[in-house]
C-alpha cells in the first residue's frame, strides 16, 4: 500500500519522470534534426538566394512585431487590470478575438477591405507593411493578456503601498515594471510564431522563411531542402527565445509558490478610464472591425453563405476531432509532468525554460518529423502515424508547454499539509489522487484542454503536412482553396470561422460570471 505522502516526498523517480515527459514532448522532431546533421555540407547553401532574402525579412518583421506588441500590449494591460471603466470586460474580449483566428484569415479581411477602399489602400497592407500590420493585431492581444495576469497577480497590499508612496502614477509604474518581464516573454513569442506562420506572407505578397519551407516541401516535394531550411530557421528561433527561456524561468517559477493574498480592488479614474477605453477601442476597430467587414463585403454581395456552411458541416467533424485530441494530449501530459515536478524548484525551473524553448520551435520542425517517420514505417503504424490520431498527437505535443505552465500553476497552489495530513491517518496514494488531488486539478485541467483545442483550431501547418487524405479541418480548407476559389466563397469560409471563434469566446468569457453568480 503507497502512502499518498510520495507525492510531497523527493525522488529520482522525479527527474527521471521529468526527463522521459520532455524528451518525449521533442522526439518528433528527432529525425529531420538527424537528416540535417549528416548533410551539414549543403546547409549553407540553403541560405543563398530567395531563402536568404526571405530570413532578413522575416528577421525584420519578428524585431518590429515584438517591439510593437510590447509598447502597445503593456500599458493597456495594466491599465486594464487594475482600474474599472464601462465595457471593460467587452472590449477585453473583443480585443482577444484575433488570437483565435488563424492568422491569414484576417489578412483576407484587410486585403478585402483594401481593395475597395482604393489603390492606396491597397498598396498599405500589400507586402511587408500589410504583414507587420497582421502580425501585430495577432501579438498585441498575447501581451495585453499577458500584462493583464501578471497585473492581476498583485496583492491588493502591495497596490496600496505604491499608492500611498506616489498616488495613481506610482501604481502604474510599479505594476508595469512588475509585469515587463512576463510581457517581453509574450512578445518574443509572438514574434517567434510569426517566423513559422505562412499564411500572411503568401496572402500579402511577402517572401517569409515559412512560406519557403511551405513551398519546398508541398510544392518542389524536397525533403532535404525543407529540412535544412526549417533547421535554419530553428537555429535563428532559439537564438531569442533561448536567453528568454532562460531569464523568464526562474521569475515564472517563483510565481507558481501557493500564497495568500488580498485581491486588487479595481478603482474608478475617469481620465484613466478614458484613456485606457479609448485605446482599446482603436485596437477593436482597427484588429477587429476593420478585417471582420472587409470578410462581410464580398458575403453580402457573392451569396456564397450556405456553400460556406455545407464545408463547415464537412470540415466540422475533422476540426473537432483534432482539437479535443490535442487538448486531451496536452492536458493529460501537462497534469503528468506537474505530479512528477511536484514543489521541486529546480525542476519547475527546468521545465519552464524546456517548454518555453519548444513551444518556440517552427511547427513545421515536429510536423516534418513525422512526416520522416512514416515515410519509413510499415504499413500496420498508419493508425498512429498516417491518421487523424497523428495530427491530434502532433498537435497536443506541440502545445504542450501550455498545458505544462498551467498545471504546474495549479499544483503550486496546493498545499503539502494535506499530503501530510492524509499520510498520517492512512490515506493511500490512489484514494487521494481519486478524492484531493484530481479534482483540485481539474479545473486547471480543463482549461489547458480548452486552451490548447482552440490554438490547435487556428493551427494550419501541422494539419497541413500530416492530415490523411479528405480529412481537413476547416482552416485547412480554408487556405488551401483562398487562392483559386470565389472571393465571396473565401470570405464566406473565414466568416463562418470567426463566428464559430467568437462564440467559443463568449462562452469561456462569460463561465466565470456565472460562476460566481451561483
Amino acid at each position: 500500500m503507497i502512502s499518498c505522502h510520495l507525492l510531497e516526498r523527493p525522488g529520482k523517480w522525479r527527474a527521471v519522470g521529468v526527463g522521459a515527459l520532455l524528451i518525449g514532448a521533442a522526439l518528433p522532431a528527432v529525425p529531420l534534426l538527424w537528416r540535417v546533421a549528416t548533410s551539414l555540407g549543403s546547409v549553407t547553401g540553403s541560405l543563398s538566394g530567395a531563402f536568404g532574402s526571405a530570413i532578413q525579412n522575416s528577421l525584420l518583421m519578428a524585431l518590429l512585431v515584438a517591439a510593437l506588441s510590447f509598447t502597445l500590449g503593456l500599458p493597456a494591460g495594466v491599465l486594464t487590470a487594475l482600474y474599472e471603466f464601462p465595457g471593460r470586460r467587452v472590449l477585453l474580449a473583443l480585443a482577444t478575438l484575433p488570437l483565435l483566428v488563424p492568422s491569414f484569415l484576417w489578412a483576407i479581411g484587410f486585403s478585402s477591405l483594401a481593395v475597395r477602399l482604393g489603390p492606396d489602400a491597397t498598396h498599405a497592407v500589400s507586402g511587408f507593411s500589410g504583414c507587420l500590420l497582421v502580425f501585430t493585431v495577432g501579438a498585441v492581444p498575447l501581451v495585453l493578456l499577458t500584462s493583464y495576469a501578471a497585473s492581476g497577480a498583485l496583492s491588493g497590499s502591495q497596490v496600496d503601498a505604491a499608492r500611498l508612496s506616489g498616488g495613481e502614477r506610482s501604481v502604474v509604474l510599479c505594476a508595469s515594471r512588475h509585469a515587463a518581464t512576463p510581457a517581453l516573454l509574450a512578445a518574443g513569442l509572438g514574434a517567434v510564431f510569426m517566423l513559422s506562420d505562412p499564411g500572411p506572407g503568401q496572402i500579402l505578397g511577402l517572401r517569409t522563411a515559412a512560406s519557403e519551407i511551405l513551398t519546398s516541401f508541398s510544392a518542389l516535394y524536397d525533403f532535404t531542402l525543407a529540412g535544412q531550411q526549417c533547421a535554419i530557421l530553428t537555429a535563428l528561433v532559439l537564438v531569442f527565445a533561448a536567453p528568454l527561456a532562460y531569464f523568464a524561468a526562474p521569475r515564472i517559477a517563483s510565481e507558481m509558490m501557493a500564497r495568500q493574498i488580498r485581491r486588487v480592488v479595481r478603482l474608478e479614474h475617469a481620465m484613466i478610464a478614458v484613456i485606457t477605453s479609448a485605446a482599446l477601442a482603436v485596437f477593436v476597430v482597427v484588429g477587429v472591425i476593420m478585417p471582420i467587414a472587409g470578410l462581410t463585403w464580398p458575403v453580402v454581395n457573392g451569396g456564397e453563405f450556405s456553400r460556406a456552411l455545407s464545408e463547415l458541416v464537412r470540415t466540422g467533424g475533422n476540426t473537432v476531432i483534432y482539437a479535443v485530441g490535442a487538448g486531451a494530449t496536452s492536458a493529460s501530459l501537462g497534469l503528468l509532468l506537474a505530479f512528477c515536478v511536484g514543489r521541486n524548484d529546480r525542476l519547475r525551473r527546468v521545465c519552464i525554460g524546456v517548454s518555453l524553448a519548444l513551444f518556440s520551435l517552427p511547427p513545421m520542425f515536429g510536423a516534418l518529423g513525422i512526416v520522416e517517420i512514416a515515410a519509413d514505417a510499415p504499413a500496420w503504424t498508419d493508425p498512429v502515424l498516417r491518421s487523424r490520431l497523428t495530427v491530434s498527437l502532433a498537435l497536443g505535443l506541440r502545445f504542450f508547454p501550455v498545458a505544462v505552465v498551467l498545471a504546474l500553476r495549479a499544483w503550486g497552489s496546493t498545499s503539502a499539509s494535506w499530503a501530510l495530513a492524509g499520510s498520517i491517518h492512512g490515506v493511500t496514494l490512489g484514494r487521494y489522487l481519486r478524492r484531493v488531488a484530481l479534482p483540485l486539478m481539474l479545473p486547471a485541467g480543463a482549461t489547458a484542454m480548452l486552451l490548447v483545442a482552440l490554438l490547435a483550431t487556428a493551427d494550419v501547418g501541422t494539419v497541413l503536412l500530416l492530415h490523411p487524405p479528405g480529412e481537413a479541418s476547416l482552416p485547412l480548407a480554408i487556405f488551401t482553396v483562398m487562392a483559386n476559389a470565389p472571393e465571396s466563397l473565401v470570405a464566406s469560409l473565414c466568416l463562418v470561422y470567426v463566428i464559430a471563434a467568437a462564440g467559443l469566446l463568449t462562452v469561456i468569457w462569460t463561465l466565470p460570471r456565472r460562476r460566481k453568480a451561483s
